[in-house]
């Protein structure tokens, strides 16, 4: 079956069953394809992808020696910390929480999709969170998905290179994808959000997913080790830095709220982005992705 006819039926199977559908997207290193369901903006917000977005600028880091993600949350916001914390958040790494696994309860989490923040108090992100207890064992606790936790990265980047998360990315990674337009919220402190919040078109998604396909090079330049891209996608059938992976290895994925997702097909040097409201991912994962794994 041909690039194009596996596009075909991705898309005739969103047409008929994704009333939300927005856009779906395919590349390779020599073909990029497309199809618009429905009139909107270009750039449209991802949500959790986000997530592995902001994971790839550690990466980032960590090939240039700048940050290791087993260093501690203290090492880089020591002087954030509220005056009574929780001591044992110096034993919290930075891998523990990409994981999720800080050892906060749901507490710690800011969802700004759905809490009024400003109503509730907390502004102020990074103390909220660095105020709440650990009551879990770091990093071998239970995993509790919360987007403060990127929103911890986020910040840690820009206390490493002196400018936000969104900035920094921009320079090194949205500039030689060749993005065309994107926007990252920020908190009411002007700090990139970094589990939430990014929009970005289809295309420049598909390009992202392409890049990680690829061992981490888009057209001849570099921008993660294919080491890094390994450890981030996390183990068979589970999750690592904002990355989810199949049980065969065979693909990985970076989801959203609402069945936003790119699909990434490294044996295949392939990416396919799916982005709208209630999408069909059920159907998706059985009906098409075994089209491009075999």
């Amino acid at each position: 079956m041909s690039i194009k006819s596996r596009f075909d039926v991705l898309s005739e199977l969103l047409r008929k069953n994704a009333p939300g559908a927005y856009m779906a997207a395919e590349m390779c290193k020599d073909c990029y394809v497309e199809e618009q369901f429905r009139m909107g903006a270009g750039a449209h917000n991802v949500y959790s992808i986000s997530k592995s977005v902001t994971s790839c600028a550690v990466g980032i880091l960590e090939a240039e020696g700048k940050i290791k993600d087993t260093d501690t949350v203290y090492k880089y916001l020591s002087k954030y910390f509220p005056e009574k914390y929780d001591e044992k958040w110096k034993t919290v790494r930075l891998c523990d929480v990409m994981h999720h696994k800080t050892g906060c309860s749901a507490e710690a989490n800011i969802d700004i999709d759905v809490m009024d923040f400003w109503a509730d108090g907390r502004k102020d992100f990074l103390h909220h969170v660095l105020s709440q207890p650990i009551i879990y064992e770091p990093g071998n606790g239970p995993f509790i998905y919360s987007d403060t936790n990127y929103y911890i990265i986020s910040r840690v980047v820009e206390k490493i290179t002196g400018v936000t998360l969104g900035a920094f990315l921009q320079t090194r990674m949205f500039d030689v994808l060749k993005w065309r337009g994107n926007a990252w919220g920020v908190c009411p402190q002007n700090h990139t959000l970094g589990g939430t919040g990014l929009f970005a078109t289809a295309r420049d998604l598909c390009a992202y997913g392409l890049m990680l396909a690829c061992g981490g090079e888009f057209e001849g330049e570099r921008i993660l080790t294919p080491e890094w891209i390994e450890k981030a996608r996390g183990e068979r059938g589970g999750y690592g830095y904002g990355f989810s992976n199949s049980s065969d290895g065979k693909w990985f994925l970076t989801g959203g709220a609402y069945g936003q997702a790119v699909y990434i097909f490294p044996d295949k040097k392939t990416s396919v982005c799916i982005l709208g409201h209630d999408m069909p991912v059920d159907r998706i994962n059985k009906e098409i992705i075994p089209m491009y794994v075999n």
